[in-house]
């Protein structure tokens, strides 16, 4: 029986930096027309080339995560094209880190390409970057978004969540990775059940999820920050505790007991006491100062 070739997926990315920051859009199309589309934060300085590259880089590790075998990327940059595809020699340092671990990273799919376009043909992934500069409030619902902390030539994976300590995830990833269960059999058969729900992708803890992709799983320190950009950030709308969880889901997070925690973060919120008291959000007790 011959085996039908394996669909390619469309990678459409952009990035820029300027006074406003440096930012990245990405859009991920399956064989279906299904579009995954990412706005990425780039919280360290980078020129235009540099941005162009992470937006190329974050696409090919979301791509890798969700277990794509071939991707074809369309990129407006001529620089990041002509680069990967060996027509342009990469002489600044910095370039040829970023093409060395664009290459090692492109060799890990049956298949990769990259093409270049036109910026006028790629205004929907032009679009998404410079939507990265405003809060999770302003984003469509479709729209996940990603934050780097680290350049990609300093530390390949930089959207993985590590965690230094214990925390919830900490049973579910020993489960997964090494197969380290309680001693008490019921705490060991409770731990098999919750970790169907779970899967690691890359060295990071992701939530299954059958509508969409799946959600990466963070630390509960990363979600009060979470919580908060939401709540009462840049362009915050402090919402309640119901909004909050949906918004952060959409944006691609998941952590133990959201709502509960969503709950005391706005609870801690001074504005939200000091001008109106909304029992309903907070299980039926007022903000305590």
């Amino acid at each position: 029986m011959v085996r039908d070739e394996e669909p390619w997926w469309k990678l459409y990315t952009d990035g820029a930096s300027n006074e406003e920051g440096s930012r990245a859009g990405l859009i991920l199309v399956s064989p279906e027309g299904i579009e995954l589309t990412y706005a990425i934060r780039l919280n360290f300085p980078s020129t235009n080339n540099e941005a162009e590259y992470e937006a190329f880089l974050a696409g090919l590790r979301i791509a890798k995560g969700i277990r794509v075998r071939k991707v074809q990327a369309h990129v407006d940059s001529l620089l990041v094209a002509n680069q990967v595809g060996g027509t342009y020699d990469a002489r600044d340092p910095k370039m040829r880190e970023y093409l060395r671990v664009t290459q090692e990273l492109m060799k890990e799919f049956e298949g990769a390409e990259v093409i270049h376009i036109p910026r006028g043909s790629n205004k929907k992934a032009n679009a998404l970057s410079k939507l990265a500069a405003v809060a999770f409030d302003h984003l469509a619902k479709e729209v996940k978004v990603e934050t780097l902390k680290k350049p990609s030539v300093i530390e390949a994976m930089v959207t993985n969540v590590e965690t230094q300590r214990e925390s919830w995830m900490t049973p579910i990833v020993e489960y997964l990775r090494e197969g380290k269960v309680y001693e008490d059999k019921e705490e060991e058969r409770k731990l098999k059940v919750k970790a169907l729900q779970y899967e690691m992708i890359e060295g990071s803890l992701y939530r299954k999820s059958y509508l969409g992709p799946s959600l990466k799983c963070i630390n509960e320190e990363e979600a009060e920050y979470v919580i908060r950009e939401i709540h009462e950030g840049i362009c915050g709308m402090y919402m309640g505790a119901k909004m909050i969880v949906a918004r952060a889901m959409r944006a691609g997070y998941y952590w133990r007991a959201m709502f509960f925690s969503a709950v005391q973060e706005i609870q801690k919120c001074e504005s939200c006491c000091n001008t109106v008291k909304i029992p309903h959000l907070v299980l039926g007790q007022k903000c305590k100062f």
